[in-house]
């Protein structure tokens, strides 16, 4: 048993050691400073990027934003309702206060961001 305890104190005592150096992985091998990366092959590619490839590149990112922006007011829209056929059905006192702040809010939000 006493041997158990010094193999274990001597274990912690080695990995404590050991771990005080950080060390990267660069590919196959380890070292103790980061990788470096590609030089200036991202700067040069970047520079000679066609400028009708980067209006193409901005348009497709503002359409993307666009249809991201008419889901998000579509999915308003159909809580909207989900709450205003909730509301018609009827509910006891507390979840229907619950109910209609909650219309509340999904109005001025819908009026706010989508219009």
């Amino acid at each position: 048993m006493v041997r158990l305890f010094v193999a274990l104190a001597l274990a912690c005592a080695c990995s404590a050691t050991l771990a005080q150096k950080k060390m990267y992985r660069c590919g196959n091998q380890y070292q103790e400073r980061p990788c470096e990366g590609p030089k200036s092959a991202g700067a040069a590619s970047a520079a000679k990027a066609d400028p009708q490839q980067q209006q193409e590149m901005a348009a497709k990112r503002q359409e993307r934003e666009q249809a991201i922006h008419q889901a998000k007011c579509e999915n308003y829209a159909e809580e909207l309702g989900d709450i205003d056929r909730r509301i018609k059905a009827g509910a006891d006192d507390k979840v229907m206060d619950q109910y209609l702040r909650r219309q509340k809010e999904m109005k001025l939000r819908i009026a706010r961001e989508c219009k």
